[in-house]
């Protein structure tokens, strides 16, 4: 291995060990409740490593989210893309996919501290960064609606752009409320989520189906 190879090598064992030590600390403790210090002494570097790295413990938990849309788009990919040919079908898949994917990969308990850094944060990056993770995710039901377009199951005078958006929106909604507390379970939001949809669809007269 070269000098390069080895320093890279090196660099992703430490972004993986301070990513690792943040998600135990943030579950535990809270956003406010822990220093880079701490993370640091965990992953077992220096803080000025973990603050060249990521700035900030804002920053730190961004990377955590990061990292997690990372595989949730690869769940996507494998789970979404082309099996549905309903709107509707498509869009309660997706979240619950997402929802699934919460538990799994962070919780609930990072995930309110997520939403709340997103909108209070100091530092406005926080924000745009955040909003542009979900735009790659929102990305992912814009190109479904646009495949169902193709296929003529859905209206093609619609903007498969303002649709898949305003979509994602809605289930964000209701990801908010799954996240919001620890007894609310991804079946009272899928359902919750369909009668939010069905609504909208028979208030449109079809025009969407």
């Amino acid at each position: 291995m070269g000098q390069g190879a080895f320093a890279h090598a090196e660099r992703v064992y430490r972004r993986t060990r301070i990513i690792g030590a943040a998600k135990g600390l943030f579950a535990k403790s809270g956003l406010d409740n822990i220093t880079m210090e701490s993370i640091a002494e965990i992953a077992g570097v220096s803080s000025m490593t973990v603050h060249n790295y990521y700035g900030t413990k804002s920053g730190v938990l961004l990377a955590l989210v990061a990292d997690s849309d990372a595989e949730l788009l690869e769940t996507f990919a494998n789970q979404l893309d082309g099996r549905h040919d309903d709107l509707l079908g498509l869009v309660l898949a997706f979240a619950e996919i997402i929802c699934d994917h919460t538990l799994s990969h962070l919780d609930k308990a990072i995930w309110r501290q997520v939403i709340a850094a997103s909108v209070a944060e100091s530092d406005p990056r926080f924000g745009t960064l955040y909003n542009a993770l979900d735009d790659r995710l929102a990305d992912v039901l814009i190109h479904e609606i646009e495949r169902l377009q193709i296929a003529g199951r859905v209206n093609r005078s619609v903007s498969a752009y303002d649709l898949g958006k305003a979509l994602f929106y809605l289930q964000n909604m209701r990801f908010i409320q799954f996240i919001s507390a620890d007894s609310v379970t991804k079946f009272q939001v899928i359902d919750l989520l369909r009668r939010d949809i069905s609504a909208l669809f028979a208030a449109s007269l079809g025009c969407l189906e």
